[in-house]
Formats: structure tokens, C-alpha cells, sequence
């Protein structure tokens, strides 16, 4: 199953993490936790006007509905009943499914 898959990249994906955020705590960008909320969303709106001149509308229509395929695929929706569900009954369901095989 998928939350039984090994995780070979582990170290990688680590030091990319670390590298990422020493690059942003670094760099003089407009990002800071001081901001108040009116303040970061016009940051955000001013950002995504960015992204969509730079992207063009159709393209972003595009990404939204793929996402928007992506939020109510089968496997996504089972993602979110194993995430709701009890932890217990779900040991229990993939201990039983492993003693069938």
C-alpha cells in the first residue's frame, strides 16, 4: 500500500529542506513573520496577479481543474477516509489484509 512504501530519498529530501530555507532566510525578500494579515494578503494578491500575467489565464484554468480532477479522485478520497479514520481499526484492517496474503 502506499503508506507502506520505503522512503529511499530521505537524506536528499532533508538537506534540500535545509538548503531551501537557509536560501530564504538568506535572501532580502519582501517574505517576513511581522506582516499583519491585511498586509499579507495584498502580498498575495499582488503575487498571484504576478503569476497570472506571467501564465496567462488559460493556463491557470487549466491547473485548477486538474486539480480540482485531482481533489475528488478515488484515491484522494480514500486518503481522506484513512486520515478520518481510527488510527486502531486501521492497524487492525492492514494486519488482517497482510494475514489473507
Amino acid at each position: 500500500m502506499f503508506w507502506n512504501k520505503p522512503n529511499k530519498d530521505k537524506r536528499k529530501k532533508t538537506s534540500d529542506l535545509q538548503r531551501c530555507s537557509k536560501e530564504g532566510n538568506n535572501n532580502n525578500n519582501k517574505h517576513s513573520q511581522g506582516k499583519t494579515g491585511d498586509a499579507l494578503r495584498a502580498q498575495a494578491l499582488a503575487n498571484a496577479r504576478t503569476a497570472r500575467e506571467n501564465l496567462g489565464d488559460d493556463t491557470i484554468q487549466k491547473l485548477a481543474e486538474i486539480m480540482k480532477k485531482k481533489e475528488q479522485s478515488t484515491i484522494e478520497k480514500a486518503k481522506v477516509q484513512i486520515q478520518n479514520a481510527d488510527t486502531d481499526r486501521v492497524v487492525d484492517e492492514i494486519l488482517s489484509m497482510m494475514d489473507e496474503n
